[in-house]
C-alpha cells in the first residue's frame, strides 16, 4: 500500500513539475513574443526616422548640386578671360567666387547608434557606409574648398579692394534663409569689372586653378553620397512594406 501510495505521489509531483515547465515556457514565450513586437516597433519607428533624414538630406544636396554648376559656370567664365584672353563684358554672379555651403546636417552621432536597432544587414551596412561618405565630404569641403576660400581668396579680394561695401550695407536682410543667402543675388558685392581684370593676372589664376580642383573634389564625392541617399532610401521603403 505504502509503495502504491509513493508511486501515486511521484506520478503526481512529476506532472507538477511537468505543468509548472510548461507554464514557464508559456511565460516566456509570451515574454518574447512581446519583445520582439517592441523591438518591431522600435526599428519601424528608427527607419521612418532616418528615412525623413534622409530626403531632407536630398533636398540639401540637391541645392549644392545647383551651387556647384553656378560655381563651376564662373570659374569657366574666369578662365577663359585669364588663359584664352577673350574678352567678356559680363560674368555671372561674381558674388559667386567666394561662396561657402552652409551644411546642416542632420546625421550625427547616434544614427549609428540607431542602425543597431536595424535587423536587415544590407540596410544596417548601407547606412554605416552612407556616414563615412558623408564625413568625407564633410572633410573635403572644410578642409579644401572653405579652408582655401578663406585663407586665400578671402584676403585676396580684399587686398585687390574688390569688395562693394555700399552694397552690403545697403542689404535689408543680411541673414540666411535655409540653405542660400538670397538678399546677396545681383547685388554686386563683388566689383564685376574688378574680378574681370583680376582674372587676367597669375596670382589670381593660381588661386582660381587651385579653387576649381578642389571644389571638383568636393561635386565628386557629393555625386557618389547622392547616390547613395537614393539607394539607402529605396532599400528602407521596401523594409517598410514588411511591417
Amino acid at each position: 500500500m505504502e509503495k502504491n501510495k509513493t508511486g501515486k505521489y511521484f506520478k503526481y509531483a512529476i506532472g507538477e513539475i511537468i505543468l509548472v515547465v510548461i507554464g514557464i515556457l508559456i511565460a516566456l514565450g509570451i515574454n518574447n513574443w512581446n519583445e520582439n513586437r517592441k523591438n518591431i516597433q522600435v526599428e519601424k519607428v528608427v527607419l521612418n526616422n532616418i528615412y525623413k533624414n534622409l530626403s531632407s538630406d536630398s533636398i540639401q544636396f540637391d541645392y549644392y548640386k545647383s551651387q556647384y554648376k553656378k560655381i563651376e559656370k564662373l570659374h569657366v567664365e574666369l578662365y577663359d578671360i585669364g588663359f584664352k584672353d577673350e574678352t567678356i563684358e559680363s560674368i555671372s554672379e561674381p558674388i559667386l567666387i567666394r561662396r561657402t555651403l552652409h551644411f546642416k546636417q542632420l546625421i550625427d552621432s547616434d544614427f549609428n547608434e540607431n542602425s543597431k536597432e536595424i535587423n536587415n544587414s544590407k540596410v544596417r551596412e548601407a547606412i554605416i557606409l552612407y556616414t563615412k561618405s558623408i564625413t568625407s565630404m564633410n572633410d573635403i569641403y572644410l578642409n579644401g574648398v572653405e579652408k582655401l576660400i578663406e585663407q586665400r581668396l578671402k584676403p585676396y579680394l580684399a587686398e585687390q579692394e574688390l569688395y562693394n561695401p555700399q552694397s552690403w550695407f545697403e542689404l535689408k536682410n543680411k541673414t540666411f534663409s535655409g540653405f542660400e543667402f538670397k538678399e546677396t543675388k545681383g547685388k554686386n558685392i563683388i566689383d564685376e569689372h574688378g574680378l574681370i581684370a583680376s582674372a587676367k593676372t597669375k596670382k589670381f589664376q593660381q588661386i582660381l586653378l587651385a579653387l576649381n580642383i578642389k571644389w571638383n573634389e568636393f561635386n565628386s564625392r557629393l555625386l557618389t553620397v547622392i547616390e547613395e541617399n537614393n539607394k539607402l532610401r529605396e532599400l528602407i521603403k521596401l523594409e517598410l512594406k514588411n511591417y
